[in-house]
């Protein structure tokens, strides 16, 4: 009878502990799988980000891309209309640069412009009215012209060189002078600021009376 009720005993204990096993094997397990929907959920966020980012990068390179558009809108370059008779000041004074010679004098003459941005390229007409008669002043073949840029208020100048009547024999009176401005047809009428000048022998050469091209 003992040896009986030991072995039922036994009995009894190794199936108490056969059935805690396979129930502590599935409280292990239930962490782990709980753990690994949240490992999942977490990387699908991760990649929802980065999409986001990829789309704001696209949008940087789409605004960079309008610059060269404007830059070449504004590259245009408007070459500006020779300078008119009716948009220039012309104005006339005693020229005080230094003279080639002692015996010379000169006279300046200046265009203020009242308009737009205008160009003033070459040599001016003017014409002397004398004591002697009519007068075209020549210009000087030993300096070549320019284009001359003005804007609005801006001066351009020009000389006219001529030698002065040596004292004790007659020169020629400057009444009037007419000024036509390069490239022009119409023109103004100044008086004359300088003194006689030099004509026939007391002239003395060729280069007695000439004028310079316009410069500023």
């Amino acid at each position: 009878m003992l040896v009986v009720t030991g072995l039922a005993l036994t009995a009894c204990q190794g199936s108490v502990s056969g059935s805690a096993g396979p129930g502590a094997s599935q409280a292990a397990s239930a962490p782990s799988s709980a753990t690994a929907p949240g490992s999942t959920g977490g990387g699908s966020s991760s990649g929802t980000t980065g999409s986001s980012s990829g789309t704001t990068g696209s949008s940087s390179g789409s605004a960079g891309s309008k610059a060269p558009a404007g830059g070449a809108s504004g590259s245009g370059k408007v070459t500006p209309a020779a300078c008119t008779t009716a948009n220039l000041i012309p104005d006339v004074s005693v020229g005080e640069a230094t003279p080639p010679e002692s015996d010379m004098a000169s006279v300046t003459v200046t265009f203020g412009n009242k308009g737009d941005t205008c160009t003033l390229n070459g040599f001016a007409g003017v014409h002397l009215a004398t004591s002697a008669g009519p007068t075209d002043v020549p210009r000087d073949g030993r300096k070549k012209p320019s284009t001359v840029t003005l804007a609005k208020a801006q001066i351009a100048t020009f000389t006219i060189w001529y030698r002065t009547n040596p004292k004790g024999h007659p020169g020629d009176k400057v009444t009037t002078m007419t000024i036509t401005p390069p490239g022009e047809t119409h023109s103004v009428k100044m008086n004359w600021p300088g003194v006689e000048f030099a004509t026939g022998a007391d002239a003395g050469g060729t280069d007695t009376l000439y004028l310079e091209p316009v410069s500023m």
